[in-house]
């Protein structure tokens, strides 16, 4: 096959009317996804490692980028194979594919994840897929979104890399289905560009997170499995400066000449098989870590904290906005300039509270959380 099923208008079409320019379709969504508020908030994002004091550490904008790198290289080999793709889509999806994310990653997802399906009868859980495509949607613009095509926000909401553990191929799923009204993450992307951004999201994060296990010395190279040394061909003395672009360089090929092969996205039998035990080894040492569990604890604390105030002061003041406005706490005002921003927007769509307050929250960075708890909790000196 090697061409998408679905015909190009359909993947060309936006969510909302939006004049075209010199720029073209797909690069036009990336301009305006890189532009947007969502997406610059990334930079302080945790990827793995929370609130990192260290500017060598990955944090969730410089993960898309990864992702955009990795899709673009993959895209480019099939092209060069003859497939019929078209990479400034792959780039504007891999750009936009974590917009929605939470902060502290997915710590923080787990932590709004919970509160969501205690305090909501509307909503189904916080899944950063789903926000990812309701930030694009709806949340930039105060409200009126980032008028992306089908084809691109069809990619961000299915992108869950994570179903690489799982599966050794990932195909495309030739339905068109009204992306806003999505609940679950039951979904396979409607195009092999939104399959290979799927994937790339997965092998991005693989060698990535543990050059900066290394760094941290949350992980030391010669706990790394000999096995997994020997397949990407470096020895333990090099995998702190290696580690991420010998398994970029073997696994990316793999995937080229796999996807070729079968027409299906994915990775060979050697190559799954690796990728399979070393997620397993990373489990154990990154991400169930005593020193990434111990940070968890407090995640939990900070976003609580967050969420049960900012529910009693909406619950106080709703949308009186001069109540914010002459709040003695500053934070309690920078809640009260946001809705006032999208006071119209969630009037009008009958917003329930606890999806307000998910917004506002799962838009924060990571310093900005920490900072928001602290100036909520912790009086300043006001005598002297």
């Amino acid at each position: 096959m090697k061409r998408n099923v679905l015909p190009d208008e359909v993947y060309k079409k936006r969510f909302k009317p939006k004049a075209e320019d010199v720029r073209g379709i797909f690069f036009r969504d990336q301009t305006a996804i890189i532009h947007s508020l969502p997406f610059r908030r990334l930079k302080r994002k945790t990827q793995v490692f929370f609130a990192p004091d260290n500017d060598h550490i990955c944090t969730r904008i410089e993960h898309a980028f990864h992702v955009f790198t990795n899709s673009t290289t993959i895209s480019k080999g099939l092209i060069g194979k003859g497939w019929e793709l078209d990479l400034e889509m792959v780039q504007a999806i891999a750009l936009g594919h974590d917009v929605g994310h939470a902060p502290f990653g997915h710590a923080g997802e787990e932590i709004l994840d919970e509160l969501v399906k205690k305090e909501s009868t509307v909503m189904h859980g916080f899944h950063h897929e789903l926000n990812s495509l309701r930030a694009v949607d709806y949340v930039s613009e105060r409200g009126d979104g980032l008028k992306l095509t089908f084809g691109v926000r069809d990619g961000i909401v299915s992108h869950c890399g994570e179903d690489l553990e799982d599966k050794q191929f990932i195909e495309p799923v030739w339905e068109v289905e009204k992306l806003e009204e999505l609940q679950e993450l039951d979904k396979h992307p409607a195009s092999y560009e939104g399959c290979i951004v799927r994937v790339a999201d997965k092998i991005s994060s693989l060698g990535r997170d543990m050059e900066d296990a290394l760094e941290l010395k949350v992980v030391k190279a010669m706990e790394i499995p000999e096995d997994t040394l020997t397949y990407l061909g470096i020895a333990a003395s090099d995998a702190e400066n290696q580690f991420n672009r010998a398994l970029l360089n073997r696994i990316i090929y793999d995937i080229i000449d796999t996807t070729d092969s079968t027409e299906k996205v994915g990775v060979s039998e050697e190559g799954y098989e690796f990728i399979t035990q070393f997620n397993e080894f990373s489990k154990r040492s990154i991400y169930e870590a005593e020193k990434v569990n111990n940070y968890k604890y407090y995640v939990g604390v900070i976003i609580q904290n967050l969420y049960e105030s900012l529910s009693d002061l909406f619950d106080k003041h709703e949308f009186k906005i001069e109540s914010y406005t002459n709040n003695f706490i500053r934070s309690y005002r920078d809640f009260g300039e946001f809705l006032s921003a999208y006071k119209d927007f969630y009037i009008a769509a009958g917003t329930d509270k606890t999806q307000i307050l998910v917004d506002f929250i799962s838009g924060m960075s990571d310093n900005y959380a920490i900072r928001f708890s602290k100036d909520i909790t912790i009086p300043k000196t006001v005598f002297k």
